[in-house]
């Protein structure tokens, strides 16, 4: 029966629905054409060429198919060629009917290709010639509990070094074994998506890196760079653009929660042992392809085509980006594969229902004129940074202190390759932990029997282990310490609770090691975290320290910082209280935070309360008439009595600063690019507490956060102090946009109305047919879809600028000394 259908099918001649209306395309070079669209084709994910020109696209029908679906019970690939040599693929028939939740395919340039779906990886073949395949192979099997779609196997590409990778999503943390044809495996579970590979006959699993939401789009590019992107990332946006390497930990775990901001995760290569990203993307990202020196992204959930261009960033890179193709709510591209002449050609889903729908497209996207060929170029070869990273991932005559070096380079591509050295030469086995002198060589040791262990469970016995861990806890680097408890926490090591809880005795804990370690006992208590943003069992723990009167007020202090201003408790009582019963300073200025990011009446009448009570130090009754300022007309007749001349000085600066506004207009300054002469009217030493308080008062809390409290905008600030010259957060604040991280890139919107608005966008499209953005004023705003005539990402910061002639100079001066903690 399958094979007469597909025989009436060899025949049959692609039609196209002439009312469909194409999406934008943003380069005038460009030109874009529908190949196909429904009934034709429906629903389709994955393509490649084959080795005849021809195109190989999958028709996905078992993605969540409603009851009264009337589409095939299973997927199905057709095949799209040029019946009459004119350069169009004008001839559709069917290549192969199977398989469910299918995703991906990849010519294995064998003549068979490599098709992947939610629980396997399989090879099919033609035999006979008919180019219908008649045989089937199952090179990998996925098995595991979990079910959903498109959180399994999905990504695939064929490698230069003729081995096949293949990306695996998050699989809701199920445990797992991903299986090979000789019986070779990697396990896992709850340690997020993987990048795996094995060779082209299915033998020789072995994991590549982790640490993804779920990688479900790959790619190598000329110089032999494996490209990911990452699909759907819950509460942590952008979508990531990353450059993978063997071994390489870029952050995320599914057991921490979904959400993405547990203490213990990274998405940018924050926590010691992980990667940052390349460059942020757009929602849903789905495919990553070369084409010419460029790398090009599909967004599923922004409706657009992104066009990367490659900046070198030592052993890694950044990119550029720009907006090649935008469409509308109904253009959802999937899959790209480049033909042999640049064409692009694109698979969309159309909706955006998950559910499969009977709606469909493919687009073919060609420069305009054969002279304009973007694969005239390339991407830019290998960089000396990148060799050397090379030598240290796989040399294996180069000697151990070679790579002990290479772990204390400031690039942490160049650390990481000496840490995948380190296990791939198996000089690990030899290296003693007193051959480990600095921080960070201690920190790599700890990453590399991480690493060994997830890709072979066996090498370390539990006691091993422990030692391990308890070395890394003990530790006088704050980064060894968190290595140390992420490892022990992921492995769910009960036995070193004790050892952990240990960790909040010691003097010099920092508030990022707390937070680390509350989540650690939190987890390992409880044996879970929650899958949102904010976890009940860390919030419990917190609320248990900060009302602890027998704790060190330091504690106490850091524990109320986490404490998100949504909790109900404690009370705004409760914390007045709290701060009748221990007034420290540390203690005070997280207690009046807390009441002032609430800022509900009950909380600033307990500000007011606060700020008029000689019983409290000055700052501390200073901060708490600053935590008034966003209802300073409320509170005028306290806050004018403050600037009276009798007043305390600390007091009456304060009240006065909040009366004041426009302060440019009143004080000579130098044209903002003089950075020198502006380095000499802030000369004198700034006070930090007024710094604070000018931060939380001012449109700065509105982007940022700073110890626990803001708005997440912009990047959080706390981690500058220390890390930062007075010259360049200066230059900074006067020149916003000279460096912009990837998390942080705006984007400029132009409505068919002719509105311009800049924003970031957020972590959800609105309901499906509209945007959401972020504006510099921390307010949130919505753009319909069908409102939108164009978006690009744009250069300029979303940090507004002229934010030094908002502020007096003792302000910036005082702002300043705060950021960088003077």
């Amino acid at each position: 029966m399958y094979r007469c259908f597909a025989l009436l099918l060899a025949c049959f001649t692609v039609s196209v629905a002439a009312a469909v209306e194409p999406p934008r395309l943003l380069d005038p070079d460009l030109q874009i054409e529908l190949i196909a669209s429904e009934p034709d084709l429906v629903t389709p994910t994955g393509c490649c060429f084959d080795d005849d020109g021809s195109l190989l696209v999958i028709e996905c029908h078992t993605h969540f198919p409603p009851d009264d679906y009337v589409g095939p019970k299973t997927d199905r690939i057709y095949r799209f060629d040029d019946s009459d040599g004119d350069g169009v693929l004008d001839r559709q028939s069917l290549f192969y009917e199977g398989g469910i939740a299918t995703m991906n395919i990849v010519n294995l340039g064998d003549g068979s290709f490599a098709v992947a779906t939610r629980s396997d990886v399989v090879r099919l073949r033609d035999t006979d010639g008919d180019k219908v395949a008649d045989e089937r192979t199952v090179l990998l099997s996925h098995n595991t509990a979990a079910v959903y779609p498109h959180n399994g196997l999905a990504g695939l590409t064929l490698g230069p070094d003729g081995w096949l990778y293949v990306g695996q999503g998050e699989n809701f943390g199920e445990p797992y074994e991903l299986v090979g044809t000789d019986g070779s495996k990697q396990i896992g579970g709850g340690e997020g998506g993987n990048v795996f590979r094995c060779k082209t006959d299915g033998s020789d699993v072995q994991r590549v890196a982790t640490g993804f939401w779920n990688p479900f789009g790959l790619c190598f590019d000329s110089a032999r760079r494996l490209w990911g992107v990452g699909n759907d990332p819950d509460a942590m946006p952008p979508n990531r653009l990353m450059h993978i390497v063997p071994g390489g930990d870029y952050g995320f775990q599914f057991r921490f929660g979904r959400a993405g901001v547990h203490p213990l995760q990274a998405w940018d290569g924050e926590f010691p042992g992980t990667l940052p990203m390349t460059a942020g993307t757009g929602e849903a990202a789905c495919a990553v392809a070369v084409h010419g020196q460029h790398l090009w992204v599909t967004s599923w959930g922004d409706n657009r085509i992104e066009r990367h261009s490659l900046v070198q960033r030592g052993a890694t890179w950044g990119t550029t980006v720009e907006t090649v193709v935008q469409g509308d709510a109904n253009f959802r591209p999937v899959a790209m594969a480049v033909a042999a002449d640049g064409a692009v050609y694109v698979t969309d889903w159309v909706d955006r229902s998950y559910p499969v729908h009977r709606k469909g497209r493919l687009w073919r996207v060609v420069q305009k004129t054969a002279e304009a060929s973007a694969t005239d170029d390339d991407v830019p070869a290998l960089t000396a940074p990148e060799k050397h990273a090379n030598v240290l991932r796989e040399d294996g005559s180069l000697a151990i202190d070679r790579r002990l070096q290479g772990l204390d380079s400031t690039d942490p591509f160049v650390r990481q390759a000496a840490t995948f050295g380190l296990v791939q030469t198996d000089q690990l086995m030899s290296l003693g932990r007193e051959q480990a002198t600095t921080a960070d060589q201690r920190v790599g040791l700890l990453t590399a029997w991480r690493w060994k262990e997830m890709v072979d469970p066996s090498c370390l016995s539990a006691d091993e282990r422990r030692v391990l861990i308890e070395w890394g806890l003990g530790d006088q680097s704050e980064a060894v310490r968190l290595a140390a408890i992420r490892w022990a926490t992921e492995r769910d090591c009960k036995d070193q609770l004790a050892a952990i809880k240990g960790l909040l005795q010691r003097p010099e804990i920092s508030p990022r090691l707390f937070s680390a370690v509350i989540a650690s006992i939190a987890y390992l208590e409880t044996g879970s975290a929650s899958g949102r943003s904010r976890d009940p069992a860390i919030e419990k723990l917190l609320i248990e320290f900060a009302g602890n009167s027998a704790a060190s007020p330091k504690l106490r202090a850091m524990a109320i910082r986490r404490i998100p201003e949504l909790s109900e408790t404690p009370t705004d009582q409760q914390l007045r209280q709290w701060l009748d019963d221990q007034p420290d300073r540390d203690f005070a200025k997280e207690v009046v935070g807390l009441l002032a990011a609430r800022g509900g009446k009950a909380a600033l009448d307990q500000l007011a309360a606060i700020a008029a009570d000689e019983r409290f130090d000055l700052q501390t009754r200073a901060d708490a008439l600053a935590g008034l300022s966003r209802n300073a007309d409320a509170y005028a007749t306290l806050i004018n009595r403050a600037s009276l001349p009798k007043q305390p000085d600390t007091l009456r600066v304060e009240a006065r600063r909040m009366q004041k506004r426009n302060w440019g207009a009143d004080e000579s300054r130098p044209d903002k690019d003089d950075v020198e002469a502006w380095m000499t009217l802030i000369a004198d030493p700034g006070d930090v507490d007024a710094g604070r308080r000018v931060f939380f008062r001012t449109t700065c809390v509105n982007c940022h956060r700073h110890s626990g409290r803001g708005a997440q905008t912009g990047p959080d600030l706390t981690t500058l102090s220390g890390n930062l010259t007075k010259k360049r957060v200066l230059d900074s604040i006067l020149h916003p946009s000279k460096e912009v991280g990837p998390l942080y890139v705006p984007w400029k919107i132009l409505t068919t109305d002719g509105n311009v608005l800049t924003g970031l966008k957020l972590d959800r499209a609105g309901a499906g047919n509209s945007m959401r953005f972020q504006g510099a004023d921390g307010e949130v705003f919505e753009v319909p879809l069908a409102e939108v005539q164009q978006q690009e990402p744009v250069d300029q910061s979303i940090m507004p600028t002229g934010l030094e002639g908002t502020m007096s100079l003792g302000e910036l001066r005082d702002l300043i000394a705060f950021l960088i903690g003077e």
